[in-house]
């Protein structure tokens, strides 16, 4: 019997055929890997989850409370608008500096640089107040410019301070503008004396060139031919008259400059430099002039 099942086994076709039992465990066992893959696939996704929204979770608690962030905007936005100026403000604050101007122009040189000096100001401003303080009655833009820019000048000096020194110089109350000042003055009040005596001894003998002065300025600068022909033909007076033409077109250009700079509150330093040479120019000219 053995020698005939041995070889119905060992042929081929019942060689590679299996049985269905084998085709049952089969399946089977594919089942159990898939439901196998199933479970730790959704493991994996489970896990993934909750350290996802777990690290989600853990940034929010980094942040503050909505109420705190929305309390530290509105403390932020209320500081920079009380500490901002409003226009208003600006506006008044630009009148008074023009006004002080106007009080300081209205002293004498020793005078306001005593009160310069308390203020801890510039040489430029006093050299703006001299300037304004030679253009005459009619020159009435060119004081409203120059005016405008003394206040620029002027802003950032402290108002209680400088109120102080202008009624008191006033009043002439010494006693006063020494409170306001401290001990700096009392050296120099014998020198300032002094200098305001030359002072007005100079003014009377400028007085007259200053009137000549200021009709050629506005001439000039206006181009009355006129008085551009009245000074040009000067014979007695030996001058440079192309370097009078370059500073009279000078300040003609920076005029136009000087309206644009205005508005923007920036101090116009290049119009006041070239009035200032031409106003040099043409009192060294009026000096020269032969006494009639």
């Amino acid at each position: 019997m053995a020698h005939v099942v041995r070889p119905l086994i060992l042929w081929p076709r019942w060689r590679h055929r299996r049985p269905p039992c084998y085709q049952v465990l089969s399946v089977y066992s594919s089942l159990a890997r898939a439901s196998t893959c199933l479970q730790f696939f959704s493991f994996f996704s489970t896990s993934y989850r909750e350290v996802h929204f777990r690290s989600r979770a853990l940034k929010l608690r980094d942040f503050p409370p909505p109420s705190d962030v929305n309390e530290s905007d509105d403390e932020s936005f209320s500081d920079s608008i009380g500490t901002k100026k409003s226009r208003n403000e600006r506006k008044r604050e630009a009148r008074r500096a023009v006004r002080w101007g106007m009080e300081l122009a209205s002293f004498s040189p020793p005078q306001i640089k005593r009160i310069l000096r308390v203020a801890a100001l510039e040489q430029e401003v006093f050299d703006a107040l001299m300037l304004v303080k030679r253009l005459g009655r009619d020159v009435r833009e060119g004081k409203r410019r120059q005016f405008n820019y003394i206040g620029r000048l002027l802003r950032e000096v402290e108002p209680e301070l400088m109120d102080g020194l202008i009624q008191a110089t006033k009043d002439g109350d010494q006693s006063k503008f020494q409170d306001l000042s401290g001990t700096e003055t009392l050296v120099v009040d014998n020198e300032e004396e002094g200098e305001e005596e030359i002072a007005e001894e100079d003014e009377e003998e400028d007085s007259m060139d200053i009137a000549v002065v200021n009709r050629w300025y506005d001439g000039l600068i206006n181009k009355d031919i006129s008085i551009t022909n009245e000074i040009y033909s000067l014979q007695e007076v030996e001058f440079d008259r192309q370097e009078l033409r370059q500073l009279v077109r000078k300040v003609q250009s920076t005029l136009q400059l000087e309206a644009s700079l205005e508005e923007n509150g920036e101090p116009d330093a290049a119009a006041t430099s070239a009035r200032r040479s031409l106003t040099r120019f043409l009192q060294g000219l009026a000096k020269q002039l032969p006494a009639e």
